[in-house]
């Protein structure tokens, strides 16, 4: 129903415009409003007749060449009709003309078909607008339900090898400290617990995404040798955050830390609140051997991904940069939150 009248006072709108600008030179209302119509009404069903019956045909069968003889024949048979329906109305005065009217046949069946034409190529151009445009929205959806599978994915995905080494760690502390062993195995279940049941809602409060980051950070640091710092300082809790958007690059740090014996390797996390924008700091020093373009390329869903999911959560709401120096991997991400 909405659709309907947005067609119709779209015509009538046409309407208006078209009587007053293509007959202005005829004084006789009649007159004005019976050529306005008898055009106005050629136009709409060109129009009608190629956006509802014609461009269907044509994306379904993809035949150009049949959409254009077709057009042509519609386009002659629509104008030659109307000329004829004129002509008849002209010869018997069944609507009196009061102005200079000295077209003949010929001039008449020339006019109508031009003022088909008119319909005819505003219906078609409207139609593939509005199938491109369509075309580009399902696609964005098909994106959109890819890029949310794949969050879906990463937020139920428990790293095997993470896993892994920290169950070899809890067995190594069993045997040399037990009190730290106990500490291992509740945060390692904490960690289970929050990526198989709280990741599952769209967000999360932040107080429990940084408690999870923090947690993850303190389990990996029992297992490298490099120097690692966490600085957390935010004291509005009460925001959300989309779960896991920060663990991406947390993992790659850890997983990309240098480990030379010549230089100090450091891992350093540097995370602020400020007027409801999240400031993120990420800094690894890479290996020398490793060629530091192909640190961000090798990890799990890349840095495409990372900036898809930052799209789809936070478009217009982010800055994500990178920057390679020194052989250091630099990670800056600005969130807002409210």
């Amino acid at each position: 129903m909405q659709r309907f009248l947005l067609h119709v006072s779209f015509w009538l709108g046409f309407f208006f415009i078209w009587n007053q600008i293509t007959y202005f030179y005829i004084s006789d209302k009649g007159n004005r409003l019976y050529f306005s119509a008898l055009d106005v009404s050629l136009i709409a069903c060109a129009f009608y007749g190629i956006y509802a019956y014609l461009m269907p045909r044509y994306f379904k069968h993809k035949n150009i060449a049949k959409l254009l003889a077709l057009s042509l024949i519609y386009l002659i048979l629509l104008a030659g009709g109307y000329a004829f329906v004129m002509k008849l109305f002209l010869n018997h005065m069944l609507v009196p003309i009061h102005f200079n009217f000295s077209w003949n046949y010929t001039d008449l069946q020339y006019n109508r078909f031009f003022i088909a034409l008119l319909g005819l190529l505003g219906g078609g151009a409207l139609k593939l607008a509005l199938d491109r445009v369509n075309a580009q929205r399902r696609l964005n959806a098909m994106e959109k339900a890819n890029s949310l599978a794949e969050l879906n994915y990463l937020k139920a995905q428990l790293n095997p090898h993470f896993l892994f080494n920290s169950l070899n760690s809890l067995y190594t502390q069993l045997d040399f400290d037990l009190p730290q062993a106990k500490v291992i195995l509740v945060t390692i279940a904490d960690l289970l617990r929050y990526q198989l049941y709280e990741c599952s809602a769209d967000f999360v409060p932040l107080s429990k995404e940084l408690l999870h980051l923090e947690n993850y950070f303190n389990l990996q640091r029992i297992r490298t040798e490099a120097t690692t710092i966490l600085n957390v300082k935010v004291d509005d809790n009460d925001l959300m955050i989309s779960p896991l958007v920060l663990m991406t690059f947390v993992e790659n740090a850890f997983k990309h830390v240098s480990d030379d014996d010549s230089r100090e390797n450091i891992i350093q996390i540097d995370i602020q609140l400020t007027e409801g924008k999240l400031h993120f700091f990420c800094m690894n020093t890479a290996s020398v051997k490793e060629h530091l373009s192909a640190t961000f390329e090798s990890m799990g869903i890349g840095l495409q991904n990372v900036r898809q999911r930052l799209e789809l959560l936070y478009s217009n709401k982010y800055e994500l940069t990178t920057k390679e120096l020194d052989s250091k991997y630099y990670i800056y991400l600005n969130l807002i939150l409210r």
